[in-house]
């Protein structure tokens, strides 16, 4: 009996191996069939038989983990510009006993690395498409119709706002004490807050510290309008509670946990591919953001 092929980037399987239940509440199309597709990162043109020894090895990963999340985290504003020489050397240096697994961290829950699939409760959430979402796409649809509502830009409240008494300085710093989406809601319900001016870089900033796996936000103006603003603290709060898998926890949405722990997966590659870079002298462009 062979053993089980794992993602390289992901920990988790090809859907075509194993045989598991629909998770309740998934769409079809946003379950197995992304993880059939198989890619190799492999060193210039060589194949590897794990069977004899020295030789190059080939690395399998999802396309969609590789392409969508993996290069995303290395070079958010240009992920074509990912090196793959530096890419298989850091993961021939993480190659672990067997050549099962990268010898890293994969999160909650963690995928089996056995001679075959084990299927327990909560592991679904491994096999779900962590790049179409439609919990996701119904929030950003919503966020997206009331951009088009011009009329909410002029609204002029007539009751008294007690922030109104704060001076401008002590409003900027009750920002800086607030996660995103906690800055929109006091935004939303608050008119003096809404008109306080946030700096771009301040915004840019506080993305890509307490959401960069969430990539669809950066292109939405969330500081438009207080509809929008209430929209998106309402997704963001709702995100922030249901990405994350526990144990005890079964409100989760299974697309953003199996991303957000596949992206913690892709920080700890960021840090030894850009040591990499430098180590081998390869000629790209450093620049991280």
């Amino acid at each position: 009996m062979g053993w089980m092929i794992y993602c390289a980037i992901c920990g988790g399987p090809f859907s075509s191996q194993i045989d598991m239940g629909d998770p309740e509440g998934t769409e079809d199309d946003c379950y197995r069939p992304w993880g059939n597709n198989t890619a190799e990162l492999v060193n210039l043109i060589a194949y590897h038989d794990w069977a004899e020894g020295g030789e190059p090895h080939v690395f399998p990963f999802h396309p969609i983990c590789y392409d969508n999340i993996l290069r995303r985290c290395l070079h958010p504003e240009n992920p074509e510009q990912s090196s793959r020489e530096a890419l298989w050397n850091v993961f021939e240096d993480l190659n672990g006993g067997m050549f099962r697994r990268l010898q890293l961290d994969y999160g909650k829950p963690e995928p089996s690395e056995g001679q075959v699939w084990d299927t327990r409760k909560g592991h679904e959430v491994l096999v779900v498409n962590p790049v179409q979402i439609p919990e996701l796409d119904t929030g950003l649809a919503s966020i997206t119709k009331a951009l088009t509502n011009n009329k909410a830009l002029h609204w002029n409240p007539t009751t008294k706002d007690l922030f109104d008494k704060l001076p401008a300085e002590l409003r900027q710093e009750i920002f800086h004490l607030l996660p995103l989406g906690s800055i929109l809601a006091l935004r939303a319900a608050s008119w003096t807050m809404h008109t306080t001016p946030l700096s771009s870089s301040f915004w840019t900033q506080r993305l890509e510290n307490e959401i960069p796996w969430l990539w669809e936000i950066n292109t939405i103006d969330l500081l438009h309008s207080q509809e929008v603003e209430n929209k998106a603290a309402n997704l963001l709060l709702d995100i922030q509670a249901k990405s994350q898998f526990t144990p005890d926890n079964d409100d989760y949405i299974f697309g953003l946990a199996n991303r957000r722990r596949i992206w913690g997966v892709c920080e700890q590659i960021r840090d030894r591919y850009f040591k990499k870079l430098e180590e081998l002298r390869i000629p790209i462009n450093m620049n991280r953001s």
